[in-house]
């Protein structure tokens, strides 16, 4: 099967990589072409078929969508798979000059969905995101991660000499580490230490929050890391404070270490996870509470998260995610060829 994935974003995210990842797991029985940002070129591997074309810019460019059609036609596909709205937008205007059967996959959710109507089928990051979406060839399909090399039990006594909670993601106001921060100064435990991981716009900002609030030495901001299992490995609790999700990447790779997770109502989150460790969304109280009930009884916490673990460990793999993606790219180019003949 030919297989043209294309991306039209130029930053460095979840979206990123699910596309990257998957591009260079499908090319083991699959030929694939990417066209993508050229800042991406060295992500891939030496078998992807890489294209580069800048798609960050307008959707409506009637050059770029000129030159993104010439690029389809000349790979001759037998699917074309567009991730997330912009690229699935532009796929879509275009969309009575391919021949080839059209795929997207939905990452987030977004008010204008209409592009999407245009696609011969979908593919939703969770249940939430696929909630809406007029077509009806809809497959959900979880983000996956490879599991970790290593899982390390943690110590499950509370009155062990310190207890760290993680959130990673980056710093912009949709990741919510605001609330997070509200959250957290509502915790009355000096032994509680807070680590954030990423970098943003957002930064300054937050850091200003922190001291404000009078947290000190209690937050600590490490930045872009890239030893995240590591960083996992020595957790206690991660958090998602969100205010919107598709299905954040990081609750896969925490499942996957073996690390409780409390989390706002995202998508994703609130279909995976105990309603024990579920807070509203941008809620510092609720947010509070349910990191406290965590905090609380970390053998009680981890009896409730065994069958969450199983779970990931089933439904949550890398390899899980490219076998069910493979799967809904080769039925459509299949349909695809019987509409033809």
């Amino acid at each position: 099967m030919r297989v043209c994935e294309i991306m039209a974003g130029n930053e460095d995210g979840g979206l990123e990589n699910h596309f990257i990842d998957l591009a260079n797991a499908l090319v083991r029985n699959n030929e694939v072409h990417v066209i993508a940002h050229a800042r991406y070129a060295e992500r891939f591997s030496n078998e992807v078929n890489f294209h580069p074309l800048d798609l960050s810019r307008s959707r409506k460019n009637p050059l770029t969508l000129y030159r993104l059609l010439n690029m389809i036609k000349a790979i001759r596909p037998d699917v074309v798979h567009a991730h997330a709205n912009k690229a699935a937008a532009m796929v879509a205007s275009l969309r009575r000059w391919i021949s080839a059967p059209c795929v997207a996959t939905i990452h987030s959710l977004k008010r204008n969905t209409g592009m999407f109507e245009h696609f011969d089928h979908l593919i939703a990051v969770s249940k939430g995101v696929a909630r809406g979406i007029r077509n009806q060839s809809v497959t959900v399909i979880y983000n996956g991660r490879n599991r970790c090399s290593e899982i390390i039990q943690r110590s499950t006594d509370v009155a062990m000499e310190a207890r760290t909670i993680t959130c990673i993601g980056r710093l912009v106001h949709v990741k919510g580490v605001d609330v997070l921060l509200d959250a957290f100064s509502k915790i009355d435990n000096q032994r509680v230490q807070l680590q954030i991981v990423g970098e943003g716009d957002a930064r300054h900002h937050l850091k200003s929050l922190a001291d404000e609030l009078g947290l000190g030495e209690r937050v600590s901001f490490l930045g872009n890391r890239e030893d995240i299992e590591s960083l996992l490995a020595e957790t206690d609790l991660v958090v998602i404070a969100s205010r919107r999700e598709g299905f954040p990447l990081v609750l896969v790779e925490a499942l996957l270490c073996h690390r409780p997770v409390v989390s706002t109502r995202v998508p994703g989150a609130a279909e995976i996870l105990p309603q024990e460790v579920l807070a509203d969304i941008e809620n510092p109280d609720s947010l509070a509470d349910r990191l406290s009930w965590a905090l609380a009884d970390a053998q009680r916490l981890e009896k409730t998260f065994v069958p969450v673990f199983k779970f990931a460990e089933a439904a949550l793999t890398h390899d899980h995610q490219v076998s069910a993606t493979e799967a809904v790219l080769q039925d459509a180019a299949r349909r695809g060829k019987l509409c033809a003949s």
